[in-house]
């Protein structure tokens, strides 16, 4: 459900809106937009800030437009469409060269993945952390994730499936539940999993903790040894690997935290107000956001830049990554 903030957040952003129609109406020349494609689980906080950074800057709109990270790249790389920020659900994606887009990525925050689900829901009363994949596996329960190909929790997904097989004790077990998972119940989206909850279309979905917080949802935490929270289990989340794609495109995605970065694209349209929400994402601002919206938020965001291309006064406070 929606926080009391989170109303008072649109009421703001919609009252900047009028500000900015009264400007142009009244002849004054428009501010350059701040355009940012970001991760679609990041909706409820970016939303937030937006609001937040709209209130404080009259005129300026912000446009945020969420979707899988990887479309969100494919979005300035492929296709040339103008944006400021970049902000994916897995940071790694942001080491790969790629046209439009920095060489450098800061993370900032993570996420947990678990199982959302309703009230109404099949076997809602008896699912528990102990006994969830037997639910999931009852004839009749319908469960399903999104697509690993075009977003990072489809292939969240998969691993924790295979780090579920081993704490648990349950050989084959990621196998047994890819098989009950029809392709029918992959979207290409976690967030569009969302609707076929609440119209009863599925009952579980695997997506991740702040999911919850965007509709009136339930959330199955896992345990930390499965569920892709914890920065200091990096080496245990990396003993599992899934193939993702097929033929030529086919690659190995390694288990790893959940942890969302930002960059700039490479000729940002408005650079300067770009860095001012950066400041703000990596500031107490956005730390409460992230907070408030199911995130895990970074005390210290961490800096890739392997060729030093960051922008000094944003190396200035971060902490380097170890590589």
């Amino acid at each position: 459900m929606k926080t009391k903030s989170y109303i008072t957040s649109v009421i703001a952003a919609l009252i900047s809106a009028l500000i900015a129609a009264s400007a142009q109406a009244a002849g004054a020349p428009a501010a350059a937009p701040l355009t940012i494609f970001h991760a679609d689980s990041l909706a409820g906080y970016m939303t937030r800030l937006a609001a937040d950074y709209q209130a404080s800057h009259p005129g300026v709109e912000v446009r945020h437009e969420g979707s899988g990270s990887l479309d969100a790249i494919r979005k300035i790389s492929d296709l040339g469409r103008p944006c400021d920020i970049l902000v994916t659900a897995d940071w790694r994606l942001l080491k790969t060269a790629r046209k439009g887009i920095e060489p450098w990525a800061i993370t900032f925050a993570g996420n947990a993945m678990g199982i959302v689900y309703t009230a109404h829901s099949r076997a809602a009363d008896k699912i528990a952390g102990d006994n969830w994949w037997r639910v999931l596996l009852e004839p009749g329960v319908r469960f399903g994730h999104s697509n690993p190909e075009r977003d990072p929790a489809g292939y969240w997904t998969l691993i924790v499936w295979q780090l579920a097989e081993r704490f648990y004790h349950q050989p084959g077990l990621a196998e047994r539940l890819a098989a009950d998972c029809p392709v029918t119940n992959i979207r290409p989206h976690s967030i569009d999993l969302i609707a076929l909850l609440q119209s009863g279309e599925l009952d579980y979905y695997f997506g991740y903790a702040s999911d919850a917080r965007l509709g009136d949802l339930k959330f199955l935490a896992l345990p930390v040894e499965i569920n892709l929270s914890e920065i200091a289990r990096s080496a245990e989340y990396g003993a599992a690997s899934v193939r993702v794609g097929t033929g030529a495109n086919q690659k190995e995605i390694v288990g790893a935290p959940v942890a969302y970065a930002l960059t700039l694209t490479s000729d940002p349209p408005n650079r300067a107000g770009a860095m001012e929400f950066i400041r703000m994402m990596l500031g107490a601002p956005g730390r409460k956001a992230a907070a408030d919206f199911g995130l895990i938020a970074y005390p210290d965001p961490i800096g890739w830049d392997p060729e030093h291309r960051m922008p000094a006064e944003l190396r200035a406070i971060v902490k380097p990554a170890a590589n």
